[in-house]
Formats: structure tokens, sequence, C-alpha cells
């Protein structure tokens, strides 16, 4: 066995494994809910899926002003830090602030998690939740709704102060109106150079025939489109039908020429893994976990982009607590709290400072931290953050023509 290879079982040894990711659960995009359009999920559940205006009703305003001693907060499995079978930032946060925290692990995927919620939201009615943590474009898809809350920023002082630059103001909620990042992660390529027989810096290398069945793409529509798009030049948030049709077009072509070994889901981790793909679409959080087992796996931000997507805190409009919830949602943007969350989860933390309190930490409590640190699927250099995009905004009828084209890709 190498040094390198010893020094990495040493990490492992270290380190506070999970039997699995967050990630391997089921995947953000809908997983559980297949090439459903959104109109026929809503309609499996019962409900109209018809838009409001937000600001149509008036000034919004919280059910209280006061701290209430209480908040319940719906979280996805394994995405807090965990010792013992409790999570230090919990306790933490009960010490200081004396609000007891009901924490539950309750969102096995977006859709799901917002067909439970969306009849009493949709009936300007209370869920049981004073935060939830959702992705980039379901944020969206519940303030175009109305479900969500605006954000009192004046209560939001470490966010202000702490949160990188990256996550202020996005797309899918501009100036963080009803939402902060709680942490993220990159779609791009993850691939074996043993096996491409070199580097791998373009998404267009996913599509040579050198590759013939070695190459792993997703059942993600919103990944595979969006990569796909930036391939072809156009930017997600300007893509038209035409563009998306043209992207379909490039990827059946792929397909049909056998370059294509399967459309993965999370099992696409254990075919890199063993050595079944040579190259393949890749979440980076997963293969920061795959280079403990193999060293030589890398990641690359193609350069035609990447998608940086982010699970983002929300309260969810009428909710019991809400001063309770930002309490927490300021408490988390300490970088001490960051870097604590953050060297447990492994995914992007949206507080840069987190970084250098990890290299300390190594210090004392072994090198495990100061890989976390170092690692660029961790904490993104300014040259990824510089070509990373986000998921286009997408409309019903969007949605439903993009599911209908990618449901022909992958079915087909």
């Amino acid at each position: 066995m190498t040094e390198r290879n010893k020094e990495l079982e040493r990490l492992m040894a270290a380190m506070p494994r999970r039997a699995i990711t967050r990630r391997d659960l089921l995947r953000r995009a809908g997983a559980g809910a297949g090439a459903l359009s959104i109109g026929a999920f809503l309609a499996a559940c019962g409900v109209e899926g018809q838009e409001t205006d937000p600001s149509a009703s008036g000034e919004d305003t919280y059910t209280t002003q006061q701290v209430a001693g209480t908040l319940n907060f719906a979280n996805w499995p394994l995405y807090i830090d965990r010792l013992k079978g409790r999570s230090p930032t919990i306790d933490d946060f009960e010490k200081q602030s004396d609000i007891t925290v009901n924490y539950k692990e309750v969102i096995q995927d977006n859709e799901s998690f917002f067909g439970t919620v969306q009849e009493p939201l949709s009936n300007d009615q209370a869920i049981e939740w004073d935060i939830i943590v959702v992705t980039d474009w379901m944020i969206a898809r519940m303030i175009r709704l109305g479900y969500l809350e605006e954000l009192d920023h004046s209560q939001l002082s470490n966010f202000e102060a702490h949160a990188g630059e990256i996550y202020k103001d996005p797309v899918y909620d501009p100036s963080n109106a009803h939402s902060v990042p709680w942490q993220s992660g990159i779609t791009g390529i993850g691939y074996n150079p043993e096996l491409t027989g070199g580097e791998i810096t373009s998404f267009d290398q996913l599509f040579d025939p050198k590759l013939e069945g070695k190459v792993g793409m997703f059942k993600e529509m919103r990944d595979t489109f969006t990569l796909t798009l930036l391939s072809n030049g156009v930017e997600p948030q300007d893509a038209t039908i035409e563009d998306v049709e043209a992207a379909q077009k490039k990827l059946v072509e792929q397909k049909e020429q056998g370059i294509v070994r399967n459309y993965y889901g999370n099992e696409y981790a254990d075919a890199l893994l063993r050595g079944d793909l040579a190259a393949t679409m890749a979440w980076s959080g997963d293969v920061f976990q795959l280079q403990f087992d193999n060293p030589d796996l890398q990641f690359v931000v193609p350069e035609e982009g990447g998608v940086l997507w982010v699970d983002n805190l929300a309260i969810p409009q009428n909710a019991e607590h809400p001063i309770d919830a930002l309490e927490f949602m300021n408490f988390v943007y300490d970088p001490e709290i960051a870097a604590q969350i953050t060297g447990w989860v492994n995914y992007i933390c949206p507080v840069p400072e987190a970084q250098e309190l990890l290299v300390k930490q190594s210090k004392t409590d072994g090198r495990y931290y100061k890989t976390v640190a170092e690692s660029p699927l961790v904490f993104p250099t300014p040259e990824m953050e510089s070509n990373l995009y986000s998921y286009k905004d997408l409309s019903p009828d969007e949605e439903e023509q993009w599911q209908d084209l990618f449901g022909e890709l992958v079915q087909g």
C-alpha cells in the first residue's frame, strides 16, 4: 500500500462517515415524481396548481413578532452535523437561544414534500413547519404561488456579513427576499483519467464515440438539459423551447451512437467507482466522497459551464414561529457554526470564512478537516464559481414541455 493510500485510510478512520449520503436517498429534481408534468402531479394530489401574485394581497406580516421558544424544522436525512445521535448545531442553538427545536428528517425529495404542504398553503393555512429546506427551483415555484414568507433581513445580520457573494441576490429569489442558502453543490463531470485516456475539460467530450458505452448521463431533466444547453452556447435563463428541442436532438444522437451506457440516478457513483463508466455527469459532493476510495477520480466544471444548485432555508406562509425561524437562520451563518455543519455534510458551504476555521480545527482534530477545507468541491475556487449557472425558473407550461421532451429521450 502506498503512503498516499495509508494516509487516506487514516483520514477515513477519523472522519464522521455515514452509511449513505444525503443525495443517496432521492435526488432533487422530482426523483419520486418521475416524468410527471407539474399539472399531472398536482392533479394526482387533488389540488389545483394555479399561480398567484404574492403582492396582490397587500402587505405581508408574520403571525407574531415575538420569539415563541419553539422551532419546527423540516430537513432532508443526513443533512446536518451528527455526534452520537445528536446535532451539535441544534444543541448549541437551543442553549444560546432558549428555543426548543423539533427537528425532523421528513423531506425525501422536493416534489413529494411539496405534495404534503401544497393544499394547506394554497388555502392560506399554516403547516406544521417553521423552516423547510428545498432546492432553488422549488423555492422559485413556491414564491410564485405565494407560499413563502418574506424574510426580515434586519434580523439576519450574520447572513449579510458572512454569506458568499455568489449566494446573494440569486436568480431564483432576487435579493434573497424569501430564502437563504443551507448547503449547495455543483453539477459537472466526474471521470477516471485512466479510462478516459486523459483530461476531461468539455461537456462535449461526453459525446465522443471513443467513449462508446462508457458515458453516464443523468435521469434528472434539469441537470441534463441545462448542461446540454450550455454546451450549445445557450444560457439557461434565455433558453427557448426551440433551444431545448435542439438539446434533446443532440442527446438523442449521443444515445443512438451507443455512447451512453445508461441514464443514472444516484447509482452513477458506484458505476464510476467500479470502472463501468469512464466519464459521467456528476454531483460534486459525491465525487468528493468517492475520492476517499479512489483518489484518482476527478471532478471538473465543464469549460462550457456547470450548474450551481442551492438548497435553501425558507419560512412557509403563516408559520407559527417565524421569529424563532429567523433566529436559527441567523445562527447558522455564524462562521464557526457553518464550519461545524460543513465538516460533517461535505457539501458546498455558503460561508467562505468557514474554510479557515476548518483548517484550524484540523490541527487538533485530524487531517480530515483539512481535506474538507482544501477541497474545491466544498469550497470552490473563484474560477469555478465564475462559470456556474442556475437552473432556469420554469413556468408550468415550460416544465411540462421540458419533461415531455426528456421523457421521449430517456424512455424512447
